[in-house]
């Protein structure tokens, strides 16, 4: 598990804060109903999440004043509950990030739809969340990484398919491969590269 202090999670907090901006009142965006007529988004935490979650953080008062002065230190408290509640399915860390930079933009539902058609994708049983975690512990990482984040670009895509939400899309996917680009998880050859050379030594001999 990432700890909070852990110089990944400072990447991955900076990659969130990096795209989410500074405040949102667009009417276009379902969290507006949050706020109905005024600023509902703050540096991606809704006002809603804000009111759900404040408390249990730490932050008072529970106010909309107080939910506008939150500070980036803040913001990232909010960002490691969605992380733990992701995590709890005991995924690999690259999809774990995955599937909480999903629930941060779309809910923890959508997440783990994603996770359970990813497995399936991977010719693996996922009906249920349970059975597609058990599933996730049966591919390699870098196999869900890659089905999982396929699944996050179909939607991303199907979604901005929308009038409503079309002038969204290019920011999306940029903001996808963004994070493909630093969190895929790395796949290394040396070890098999150095297997070859001892055999070959030990053949010559």
């Amino acid at each position: 598990m990432i700890t909070a202090a852990s110089n990944k999670w400072g990447d991955f907090t900076r990659h969130i804060l990096r795209w989410e901006g500074k405040t949102s009142s667009d009417p276009r965006d379902t969290a507006a109903s949050c706020y109905p007529g005024g600023i509902h988004t703050n540096k991606g935490v809704t006002f809603c999440t804000f009111k759900a979650l404040a408390g249990k953080l730490g932050i008072s008062p529970i106010t909309h004043a107080r939910f506008l002065k939150l500070t980036d230190q803040e913001i990232g408290r909010f960002i490691y509950e969605f992380y733990k509640t992701v995590r709890g399915s005991e995924v690999a860390d690259s999809v774990a990030l995955a599937m909480t930079e999903a629930a941060w933009g779309s809910g923890p539902g959508r997440a783990f739809q994603h996770l359970r058609d990813s497995v399936k994708d991977l010719g693996k049983p996922g009906a249920s969340t349970s059975q597609a975690i058990q599933s996730a512990n049966q591919v390699s990482e870098s196999q869900l990484f890659k089905a999982y984040q396929a699944r996050r670009e179909a939607y991303i895509r199907s979604l901005g398919s929308q009038p409503s939400y079309s002038a969204f899309l290019k920011g999306w996917l940029n903001r996808l491969k963004s994070f493909n680009t630093v969190f895929k998880p790395v796949t290394t050859f040396l070890p098999l590269f150095f297997l070859g050379i001892i055999l070959l030594i030990t053949k010559k001999s």
